[in-house]
């Protein structure tokens, strides 16, 4: 989930790293925040020690504003958050460690893609400090099967070289679909509306429900 984004100015760069498809050799592209990594806990953590309030008296059911926590300022409420060791504590969606197996197992190569460096504005060490911060949490999960050169840092998402992509949010799945690339939707509170959008394809039961999207792209 990657909310907030129109407050802040992102310096454009080239992506850490480049994803290239083989023919042979099926890409999907998966977003780390809301598809791999449980987001809206570790936000909602965040929001909730700023608040001094527990965790339980914010909503998990949060629009993509984030205004049913009282939050104000979105962007910046997000900036410090992947800024702190919090963001490096994040637990997995359920079923992603399950569902990231089943697709190396078929034969995928398997992205992790994130703008997280793009999100906390045009300060270095900032950036550096969030690609820190993601590449220490993919290495406290080795199950995953995603080592540094499986992890994309990128400014713009739906320009990485795949041939699937699994997203959360709304306006970036909206524009794959408009790019004719192939979207698939891990649904979440905040993305309700799209999974009704013409071309999207959905994981109606999350990653229990990833065969179905082996199925439609294994050659």
């Amino acid at each position: 989930m990657e909310p907030g984004l129109a407050s802040l100015h992102c310096h454009p760069m080239t992506p850490k790293s480049s994803a290239s498809s083989d023919s042979s050799t099926p890409t999907v592209a998966l977003t780390m925040d809301g598809v791999i990594a449980n987001w809206v806990k570790g936000l909602r953590a965040h929001v909730a020690a700023r608040h001094g309030v527990a965790d339980r008296q914010l909503a998990l059911n949060v629009s993509w504003d984030l205004s049913e926590w009282g939050v104000d300022d979105p962007a910046g409420t997000i900036r410090d958050f992947l800024l702190s060791p919090m963001s490096g504590r994040l637990k997995l969606v359920e079923g992603a460690d399950a569902g990231i197996a089943r697709l190396q197992s078929a034969g995928f190569r398997v992205l992790a893609v994130t703008r997280r460096d793009h999100m906390v504005g045009d300060r270095p060490d900032d950036q550096d400090t969030t690609r820190h911060i993601a590449r220490q949490w993919f290495a406290g999960q080795p199950q995953l099967g995603i080592g540094d050169d499986g992890i994309v840092f990128t400014e713009d998402p739906v320009g990485v070289d795949a041939d699937v992509w699994v997203d959360d949010a709304p306006r970036r799945v909206k524009r794959l679909v408009e790019a004719e690339k192939p979207v698939w939707v891990l649904p979440q509170p905040w993305n309700r509306p799209v999974v009704q959008h013409p071309g999207v394809h959905v994981l109606f039961d999350g990653w229990s429900s990833v065969d179905d999207l082996v199925a439609a792209h294994s050659s």
